[in-house]
């Protein structure tokens, strides 16, 4: 699937998420909205019809006017009549036309006496027909102005609304979940993509590491089969020696392969030694010299003590000062100029590499230590490698229970710095 296509499903993948959440939420704002406004018609329609038979028991042919029933609040409505109100009578009437209307939720009530001028008994009913002793009723205001009157609370109406929502609730839960699986989709076939460039381009390498060798080789062979060879000792010598070079460089490289293998499998045995380790980066340098100068660079060891000790493996922790030594090297576009830090921390042991190559940017800075991750080296083309080399750093120092980080600024240079803990 080439990128073009992935960009148009990652892109048309959004703008369906939108949509249908854009829509989704839509629905759910009107729905609540009408199921508002049934609420309030329900209870206006059962209030009313409580307040006329409340009325009616003491004027038969009273006819309930239109103000009779008020809103005050989205949860209190207030019921005016013209006589005292009967709190058996009220709480009656309240269950029985709430309940005829489907309002199957529990409501607080009072009553308000024009005598004593003060709101009069009150009660909560739940709509499961318990009661908690704890709970007390809303003190309901006093309203200036009015004749008898009485109120009702509903406290669970927000609850009430959205328990009658439950479907827009499961469509919503439903759809959340069809979005989280198109994520997933979307995320799996851009990992697949991601795999697939690692992969062809870790052949592509490895092809190249391997073929360059393999052609010398075969070029030399050819060569060393002439029988005239045997007459020139000193050709035959360099021919032979560039055979085991190269072997020895094919030989390499299928160990490094070998050794990720091993160590991403847990097969790599750590043998702990306690060593100097000014001795084994001395070593490197003692390596890595005559190349630094050949470009006009210089490579620098500061460290406050000479003899640094350390409890770790000699062998994996030279080939990670080796492996990032190498990468400032080849990551280089100007004379290089390599400092290597040593220090006693509190801890453990720091070591710092610094260079002053091409530096990394920030988008590429979390996937170094990525296996086979290579990063993109611009104008340099001569870099070879298989994408390893950072991924097993990594995994040597966090074996030996220590971290490795990494500040670079693209163009100036990089700073990796590891630390080991002390045993």
């Amino acid at each position: 699937m080439s990128n073009r296509n992935i960009r148009v499903i990652f892109v048309l993948a959004v703008l369906a998420s939108v949509l249908m959440m854009a829509t989704q939420y839509l629905w759910v704002k009107k729905a609540y909205t009408l199921a508002e406004n049934d609420f309030e018609r329900k209870v206006k329609y059962a209030l009313r019809d409580v307040g006329e038979n409340l009325m009616r028991s003491n004027y038969p042919t009273y006819v309930a006017p239109a103000d009779m029933v008020k809103k005050i609040t989205n949860e209190y409505y207030i019921v005016k009549v013209g006589d005292k109100i009967s709190y058996v009578s009220l709480k009656e009437l309240l269950k029985r036309e709430l309940k005829a209307q489907d309002l199957n939720t529990d409501f607080e009530f009072g009553a308000y006496d024009c005598e004593s001028e003060n709101m009069k008994y009150g009660e909560r009913v739940n709509a499961d027909s318990t009661k908690d002793e704890n709970e007390k009723p809303t003190e309901f205001p006093k309203l200036k102005d009015e004749n008898y009157y009485f109120g009702i609370n509903f406290p669970k109406r927000e609850s009430f609304l959205s328990g009658e929502l439950w479907y827009l609730k499961m469509s919503t839960s439903i759809l959340i979940g069809l979005l989280a699986l198109m994520a997933y989709i979307v995320f799996f076939i851009f990992k697949q993509r991601r795999l697939q460039e690692i992969q062809k381009d870790f052949v592509n390498n490895m092809t190249h590491e391997f073929k360059t060798p393999l052609s010398t080789i075969q070029i030399a062979s050819e060569v060393l089969k002439n029988p005239n060879i045997a007459n020139n000792p000193q050709r035959l010598l360099n021919y032979a020696t560039i055979i085991g070079n190269e072997t020895t460089h094919l030989t390499g490289q299928v160990e490094r392969v070998l050794q990720m293998a091993n160590t991403e499998k847990g097969e790599v045995i750590l043998k702990k030694s306690s060593f100097i380790l000014n001795d084994i980066v001395n070593e490197i340098v003692t390596k890595y010299r005559p190349f630094v100068r050949s470009k006009e660079g210089d490579i620098i060891i500061n460290a406050i003590n000479e003899d640094i000790a350390i409890f770790a493996d000699r062998l994996h922790l030279k080939n990670v000062v080796s492996n990032l030594v190498d990468n400032a090297l080849k990551y280089c576009d100007k004379d290089p100029h390599i400092i290597i830090t040593l220090a006693e921390v509190a801890k453990g042991i720091e070591i710092c590499i610094k260079d002053n190559g091409i530096g990394i940017k920030k988008e590429h800075l979390k996937n170094i230590f990525d296996k086979f991750y290579r990063v993109p080296t611009g104008d340099i083309h001569d870099v070879k490698g298989f994408g390893l080399g950072l991924s097993y750093v990594r995994l040597i120092t966090k074996r030996h229970g220590g971290e490795i980080k990494c500040v670079s600024e693209f163009g100036k240079g990089t700073e990796f710095t590891i630390f080991i803990p002390k045993s």
